[in-house]
């Protein structure tokens, strides 16, 4: 796109900093903004603001013991360590679905619909959460039939395209759902972002998450023109000629929705142009590739490339610790003097877990230092 992305890191915000509601609480860590965005202000120490992460994965989660109580720990996944650092810089107000029983439970007792997580392992993760109760049925066609079992499959064309997909009715239902879904985080960002978005000190700035909320920027804008919005894919995204597998009205619908945000990022070059070419090619936007915009409907989106990293700091202490290092040499001890291989992916059909293993057999076959070590 010829345009280099620019970062500002941004210092930390006192725990003690005075919050709209009792659940916001100040955590300690860091947050970085890239791309140059003309209509996403880059915040800065002396523009804090309120900052609206919305994901479906939240940095919460709930059990229920045997006894009925309810305990929270620290959320899983990459997104949540991924967007931890933003907390502690601004009001930070996490929107998320309910995941489990357990979840919907907390949901369903939170005070105002915030929930309260005064458990310390969950600084850096949130200040406060909003955690949707989204009915279950249109919950699973939201996020199973349509984000997991569409989306997905469309942006890793992974599809066995001469059986699959079909779009009959039932998708149109499930579309439904995922409207519905995306409404509900729309409906919950526009609430979080208080009476007086514009006119607050810092401004409001919504960070919408991934391919399960591509409507959500597009139903926020509507709902708040004054609060900036930002979208980042945590994904591929499909070229054109992929991406039209979609239903003609769908596809534009997807793409509508993410250009309803100010940024939108992607890991890499290749899928931010991909997202460029399908913009231009579906929807007729106008697209300029040296300054990395899209005009659509009277609105510049401007669109860069931010591989989201891990904090290389925290990771070495942690495999220096004790009970990480009691593992190390066990492992050690039990392959000897044999040659060892660890690898370490989710369970899913992009990471090619069965040709990487054969593809390590192969090799160490054919590796004269092999030995049979």
């Amino acid at each position: 796109m010829g345009r280099k992305a620019e970062e500002e890191t941004i210092v930390g915000l006192p725990a003690a900093a005075t919050t709209p509601r009792d659940a916001l609480r100040g955590t300690r860590s860091r947050l970085k903004i890239y791309g140059t965005c003309p209509n996403l202000t880059v915040m800065n120490a002396e523009a804090r603001g309120r900052v609206l992460v919305a994901s479906n994965r939240g940095p919460v989660s709930f059990r229920l013991s045997d006894d009925g109580r309810l305990t929270s720990r620290r959320g899983g996944g990459g997104m949540v360590s991924g967007l931890s650092s933003v907390a502690g810089q601004a009001e930070v107000v996490w929107v998320c679905a309910a995941l489990s029983d357990a979840d919907r439970t907390a949901a369903r007792a939170a005070r105002g619909g915030y929930l309260d997580t005064p458990d310390a392992s969950l600084d850096g993760a949130g200040s406060a959460v909003r955690m949707l109760d989204i009915p279950v049925a249109t919950f699973d066609r939201a996020y199973n039939a349509v984000a997991n079992s569409t989306l997905w499959f469309i942006h890793h064309m992974l599809y066995d395209t001469p059986n699959r997909p079909h779009f009959g009715l039932t998708f149109r239902r499930e579309w439904e759902s995922f409207r519905a879904y995306n409404a509900a985080f729309a409906d919950a960002l526009a609430a979080g972002a208080g009476p007086d978005g514009a006119a607050r000190h810092g401004g409001v700035r919504a960070m919408v998450q991934d391919y399960h909320l591509t409507l959500a920027p597009r139903m926020l804008a509507d709902r708040r023109p004054d609060v900036a919005i930002g979208y980042f894919c945590h994904t591929p995204w499909a070229p054109p000629a992929y991406f039209a597998i979609l239903p003609d009205d769908v596809g534009r619908e997807v793409l509508d929705g993410v250009l309803g945000a100010d940024h939108a990022g992607f890991h890499t070059q290749r899928w931010a142009d991909a997202f460029l070419d399908c913009c231009e090619a579906a929807l007729g936007a106008e697209v300029d590739r040296a300054a990395g915009t899209v005009r659509h409907k009277d609105h510049t989106t401007t669109v860069g490339v931010h591989p989201l990293g891990v904090e290389a700091r925290e990771l070495r202490e942690r495999a220096a610790a004790a009970d990480v290092q009691a593992h190390v040499a066990a492992l050690a001890a039990a392959a000897g003097d044999r040659r060892l291989i660890v690898r370490i992916d989710r369970t899913e059909l992009s990471k090619n877990i069965v040709r990487g293993l054969a593809a390590y057999r192969s090799c160490w076959s054919a590796s004269p230092h092999g030995g049979g070590r």
